[in-house]
């Protein structure tokens, strides 16, 4: 799987190009182009627009005559894909595009692209009924990743020049381009180790209903969607002509679970008794058979799945679906376009007569969590709603995220007490006494922190930009969350001697005098939607009388609990970052870049350098976390002062 938080960004940079090679600024760059300056001082990016107003009127106008010509072309090419998909085999033309994604899994110049193409690709194909079985051409297949690339960065340009059509108001526009550039261009919302940790704890409860229902459990869908991989990989062979690596360690696994009396007594050659073993293999004559990924004409071979294990037919056929049933993708009203409503991310693998196929690996592990809801919703949409949602069933998503929460809260601070569920009444506006409750009191003998838990998640329209559902979905997780832990504030400090009572009944007096921190953690990882707030709270999503809470998401708070040291870190943090969501000038593409910047520069700016951009970019300083969750690096770790500061 891709980097979490890569984003491609295809930015043309400008001719005049000057590198400045003192000592002050050993690793700058400068680009300058149409009045726009953009300055690059080691991982930090700045920008100041220094254009006259007649410039920008005349840019403005450039863009609004350039923009129906923009959807025109974006509309030709999606009507070449379309006639590519009609005309040639379909297993044949994404057997091609998961050889590029796969020749560009490691290539930094890519980060990711390969990957939403074959996505994409992907779409179109289940759209289209067509059974075509001409073999397609190399330039044919080169043809259908440009286009498809092509339209994906069209898309793009079109919406950023948005705000030329006032049909949005600035803030809205900048609402939209950063949702729909996460849904573009974003890959997976956590890393692979806290992603599957986090799907197995939530599932688990759930295992009896998708047992009955479907055969199977929740473990198991992980454990399918990890094995088609892994088997897959085994029946490769690489363009160097070598066996992937995967075969070789199947067998050297299996080898060790045979003693030699148990091969020399199956009366088979070892090859053929391994190969009963591992069915998912071919394995014919004393040999194990393997495909290769350049070879067209394996790929029907290659890419269909063959099952290890039993229970993995049910897991294929129910998250499965035939070329056509996708159809609702090419919706003639918005035809083809990158954020159409699609099947693939809960119906990743393609039936074709009684074989199936899966193109895109990273495709049903990303979706892990859309899959399983969407099994569930289907089977029983009444258990769905009244016993997975909400927090009535002791296993329910919501009472999942607040015993998570704490658990992590623990780490972080393991000299504190926590309470959930906390009761205490407090009055309304029109001066009358009411009962209310927090998710989870957290006291040390530092600060207090006060905690609110949100599970509900964007749904398919917010994450393509629709803007009501956006902002309304927005302002009941995020909006909601930091009214409730603001309410519990004012309680604190309206009150003498304030009380909370917990779920067990304990009663809790909170010191008036204590540090306070409000908190809000989400399911969902909403990214640089919820670093920087300030835009929401323009809109209303966050009431403009409630000062800012720190938000994250669960995955973002698992790795604070793997990276901080210690809980005076963790203040330190939280309170040079609260005043950041006050700098709409400040970008970075989500927490992590923050926590990043805090480990190498403890949140400290140089206001003098920044002063007069009209933008400040922090750039890549996640990159010590990547390296050390996705590659085993070294742990990151906050530089002190010799007096350990």
């Amino acid at each position: 799987m891709h980097k979490k938080r890569a984003r491609k960004q295809n930015n043309k940079k400008s001719k005049h190009k000057h590198h400045h090679n003192n000592k002050k600024n050993i690793d700058r760059e400068v680009y300058r182009e149409d009045g726009l300056e953009m300055i690059r001082e080691g991982k930090n990016v700045f920008l100041r627009n220094n254009r006259t107003l007649e410039q920008h009127e005349k840019f403005i106008e450039e863009v609004k005559k350039n923009r129906p010509l923009q959807f025109e072309n974006i509309q030709k090419s999606i009507d070449r894909v379309i006639e590519i998909y009609e005309n040639n085999d379909i297993i044949k033309l994404l057997g091609g595009l998961a050889y590029n994604e796969m020749y560009n899994q490691f290539n930094p110049q890519d980060d990711g692209l390969s990957e939403v193409t074959i996505e994409l690709g992907l779409s179109f194909a289940t759209a289209i009924n067509n059974q075509s079985t001409n073999e397609p051409t190399p330039e044919t297949i080169n043809e259908l990743i440009e286009l498809l690339i092509s339209i994906r960065h069209g898309y793009n340009a079109y919406i950023m020049a948005e705000t030329v059509t006032n049909k949005y108001s600035e803030i809205e526009s900048k609402l939209r381009l950063k949702t729909i550039l996460e849904a573009l261009y974003i890959r997976g919302d956590g890393y692979k180790e806290h992603i599957y940790s986090v799907y197995t704890e939530l599932f688990k409860g759930q295992d009896d209903f998708l047992k009955r229902n479907f055969g199977f459990t929740s473990k198991e869908i992980l454990e399918t969607i990890l094995q088609l991989e892994d088997s897959f990989c085994c029946r490769l062979v690489l363009p160097n002509g070598l066996p992937h690596p995967a075969n070789h360690s199947r067998f050297v696994q299996w080898s060790q679970t045979k003693t030699e009396d148990e091969i020399v007594n199956s009366n088979k050659h070892f090859i053929d008794l391994f190969g009963d073993d591992n069915p998912d293999l071919i394995v014919k004559d004393t040999k194990i058979h393997g495909y290769r990924i350049d070879d067209i004409n394996s790929y029907y071979d290659l890419f269909k799945i063959r099952f290890r294990f039993e229970y993995q037919k049910n897991v294929v056929e129910a998250i499965s679906q035939t070329i056509g049933d996708n159809r609702e993708f090419l919706n003639p009203q918005y035809k083809g376009l990158p954020l159409n409503e699609t099947l693939i991310t809960t119906n990743p693998i393609i039936k074709l007569d009684t074989d199936y196929f899966l193109f895109a690996f990273n495709l049903p592990t990303r979706n892990l969590f859309s899959i399983t809801e969407n099994l569930i919703a289907k089977a029983d949409s009444e258990y769905y709603e009244t016993k997975f949602l909400g927090n009535k069933y002791s296993l329910s998503r919501d009472n999942y995220l607040e015993n998570k929460a704490t658990e992590l809260f623990k780490k972080i601070i393991p000299n504190s007490t926590a309470y959930q569920n906390c009761k205490y009444i407090t009055r309304d506006e029109k001066g009358k006494d009411y009962e209310t409750e927090l998710d989870l009191l957290l006291i040390s003998d530092n600060a207090t922190y006060l905690i609110e838990m949100k599970a509900g998640g964007l749904s398919a329209p917010a994450k393509r930009g629709a803007l009501k559902s956006l902002t309304g979905q927005l302002k009941e997780s995020v909006g909601y969350g930091a009214y409730q832990n603001y309410r519990a504030l004012e309680y604190i400090r309206n009150n003498a001697k304030p009380e909370f009572e917990d779920e067990k009944g304990t009663k809790i007096q909170v010191n008036t005098k204590s540090k306070f921190f409000r908190i809000t953690i989400t399911l969902e990882h909403l990214a640089d939607l919820i670093a920087y707030m300030y835009d929401l709270r323009e809109l209303g999503v966050i009431d403009k009388k409630i000062d800012f809470a720190w938000t994250c998401s669960i995955f973002d708070l698992i790795i604070f609990s793997e990276i901080l040291e210690n809980e005076n870190d963790f203040i330190e943090y939280l309170e040079r970052r609260i005043p950041l969501y006050q700098r709409p000038e400040l970008h970075f593409d989500d927490e992590m870049d923050l926590l990043g910047y805090f480990l190498e520069n403890n949140l400290v700016f140089d206001e003098k350098m920044i002063s007069g951009l009209t933008s400040f970019w922090l750039n890549k300083f996640s990159a010590v976390i990547d390296n050390y969750f996705e590659k085993g690096g070294q742990k990151p770790c906050r530089k002190r002062n010799k007096n350990g500061t």
